[in-house]
């Protein structure tokens, strides 16, 4: 029963549906251990300044740059099937640490703030290694179809997370009680990541692809040769610069709604928090079942790479004449579900046509390290207009990022239109 609805709400073929249903079930877990803490980690800027919060963004960057450069040092070292899974083993443990720190088994200096990088990092790692898993074994075709539906997974574990902090968890629980779920979650996909192997390759995907299997050790030993690929690509310094360009608006947004937030107490903030999340998810899965793969299939990546930039460009002009609350926050709604649901399977769709080395080495460093390194340029760049040496404010710092916006949409529009125009869409 619930088969045949998928199968008439999506444009998923019958041939498909156990692997893309698994894929949903394993992006829901992962979705929904991070979204446990987020409001938890969005919770604590507030209290900091906008200088104290672009140093812990900087912070944030230097570790997860030396954390790509581990992973890829790893990634050279050892199979693929034992590398998408020893990510998520690896978070896992990394987060029972933090709960013995918080339970005073033993110091971490400063814990809140090493809690905040640590979570910033995994919110990036452990999302970029699973859609390289997805797009080393679903065809370019299959992603355009398929994706959208996968992100509804994401967007329902997304729901769960906030609907445990909000309705759950008790605002005086402490942070580290809460790791153990987020521990605990990220052991979930282990079986499900040997399982998919088992169903990609039946369903010949790698053949499709004209990729090695991913059950094999097909990468470089040269720990640099994702960054040698990225330099020797345009298309994927194209995707590194749309990267750039989204930290930007999202830089913005997390400003605003850091200022707006700031009259209320700690425990507010993260119900708050909590409440978005689920708004943003429930518009999510909405789209993603309705409307992702239609705007994809019919009207190309073009389309689906640009709509949502120039969308914010025109509401942030609107916020920057009235930055009432409930406006910065419902369009952060109409942002981040915009991005969940039509544009991130949009831009990993782009990544269904580079080699396992791109996929596996590169896509870490663009998804990790050059966003992170965005989120530093601009929360900087933020600071020196706000509190800095300009003392700029809201108003006009919202209208340089609606030209921003406006220039992250055409990258956008540039790069659909080169792969529409590659694959004859």
């Amino acid at each position: 029963m619930l088969s045949n609805l998928i199968l008439k709400l999506t444009n998923i073929r019958a041939s498909e549906l156990k692997a893309a249903m698994m894929s949903f079930v394993f992006i829901f877990t992962l979705m929904a251990s991070y979204m446990i803490l987020k409001p938890v980690r969005d919770a604590m800027p507030s209290d900091w300044g906008d200088v104290t919060l672009a140093t812990q963004w900087t912070y944030t960057f230097i570790f997860s740059t030396i954390a790509v450069i581990v992973y890829n040092f790893i990634a050279s070292q050892i199979q693929l099937r034992y590398l998408v899974p020893g990510v998520f083993i690896f978070f896992s443990f990394s987060f029972i640490l933090f709960y013995l720190a918080y339970q005073g088994v033993f110091t971490i200096p400063h814990i809140g703030k090493v809690f905040y990088v640590w979570i910033s990092i995994f919110s990036l790692f452990h999302i970029s290694v699973f859609w390289g898993f997805m797009t080393g074994n679903f065809n370019k075709e299959q992603g355009k179809r398929i994706f959208g539906f996968i992100t509804t997974g994401a967007s329902i574990g997304a729901i769960v997370g906030p609907v445990i902090v909000t309705f759950i968890i008790d605002k005086d629980v402490n942070e580290g009680t809460i790791l153990l779920f987020t521990s605990t979650l990220l052991l979930i996909p282990i079986p499900i990541i040997f399982y998919l192997n088992r169903l990609f390759k039946k369903m010949g995907n790698h053949q499709k692809n004209n990729q090695t299997t991913i059950n094999t050790k097909s990468l470089s030993a040269n720990p640099l040769s994702g960054f040698q690929e990225f330099i020797k690509h345009p298309r994927l310094i194209g995707i590194a610069t749309f990267i750039f360009l989204f930290t930007a608006i999202s830089a913005f947004f997390y400003f605003t709604q850091t200022n707006v937030l700031k009259e209320y107490a700690r425990g507010e903030r993260r119900q708050i928090l909590g409440s978005v999340e689920l708004i943003t998810n429930t518009l999510t899965i909405i789209l993603g079942f309705f409307a992702t793969s239609r705007l994809t299939t019919r009207f190309g990546l073009s389309t689906t790479l640009s709509i949502v930039p120039f969308f914010i460009a025109i509401f942030m002009l609107l916020i920057g004449v009235h930055p009432a609350v409930w406006m910065v926050l419902g369009l952060q709604i109409i942002r981040r579900s915009g991005n969940y649901a039509i544009t991130r399977p949009s831009r990993e769709i782009l990544f269904t046509t580079v080699d396992n080395e791109a996929r596996f080495k590169t896509k870490p460093f663009i998804d990790v390290a050059i966003y992170r390194g965005g989120d530093v340029f601009w929360i900087w760049v933020i600071a020196l207009l706000g509190e800095g040496y300009f003392n700029l404010s809201l108003t006009p710092i919202l209208v340089i990022c609606s030209v921003i916006a406006v220039i992250w949409g055409i990258v956008g529009l540039r790069l659909g239109r080169k792969f529409d125009k590659e694959n004859n869409i």
